[in-house]
């Protein structure tokens, strides 16, 4: 399969990222939005748009702005910056569908999770949502993230994110897909069932037994691809 290089604007600048072009004519389209001190070329993501392109999909995986190869700094990272450049990501993408008709998937993994469930509120070309260890909100993960960034995330942070209630924009999202591991020990496993009883059908929850919050073994993300896989065949492809 093919890999395209692209850069995109955002409002942070310019924002870097790859896509993952199927071998035969593409069944529709997943951006992918890494966690808040990840980046798109961790093995989680590059395994995404490898395996999403096998089964026919094109993948964009990209950083947000101070991530990876991406401008900005990751001490100016908030919710709104990354939804701004989630929706620069799907603007990107529309320019490139200009015509096609192909549907558009989002997927994204802890806090690009939370980032893709408030995108989707926003816009009504996306067809289905998977979100992998999902964070509610995050207050209560606050000393967490402080330890974790080495006090590079600051209290600006935090109050930004006090802006975007998942009760007011998770009912507003379709056919959403929560995973999460029971094993979780960055967001408890509570958050998940938050988000599913605030989701409205078709909503899917699947808790995978053992698995940590990056989904790290390789038979816990194997499951976490092949469920995503399946959503998204049947709200894109056929939904």
């Amino acid at each position: 399969m093919k890999q395209e290089a692209v850069s995109f604007p955002s409002s942070a600048g310019l924002l870097a990222g790859i896509i993952h072009h199927p071998r035969h004519e593409s069944r529709g389209y997943i951006i992918t939005s890494h966690g808040l001190l990840s980046s798109k070329d961790s093995d989680k993501f590059i395994a995404l748009g490898e395996r999403f392109a096998e089964e026919g999909f094109t993948v964009l995986r990209f950083d947000f702005s101070g991530c990876g190869e991406s401008e900005g700094s990751i001490a100016d990272t908030t919710v709104t910056g990354r939804k701004e450049d989630l929706l620069a990501a799907l603007d990107f993408m529309r320019r490139r569908l200009s015509g096609s008709g192909q549907p558009i998937g989002l997927l994204g993994s802890s806090m690009g999770g939370f980032v893709s469930l408030l995108a989707a509120s926003y816009r009504d070309e996306i067809k289905a949502v998977a979100a992998w260890a999902t964070p509610f909100s995050f207050e209560e993960l606050r000393e967490g993230i402080t330890r974790s960034s080495g006090d590079i995330i600051k209290d600006r942070f935090f109050d930004d994110a006090r802006l975007h209630a998942a009760d007011v924009f998770v009912p507003r999202v379709r056919n959403l897909l929560i995973i999460h591991g029971d094993r979780d020990e960055t967001v408890p496993l509570r958050h998940a069932h938050r988000l599913y009883d605030l989701a409205r059908e078709p909503r899917r929850l699947e808790i995978i037994p053992g698995a940590d919050h990056s989904i790290s073994a390789p038979e816990h993300r194997e499951k976490a691809v092949a469920l995503s896989l399946a959503w998204f065949k049947q709200w894109i492809v056929r939904g």
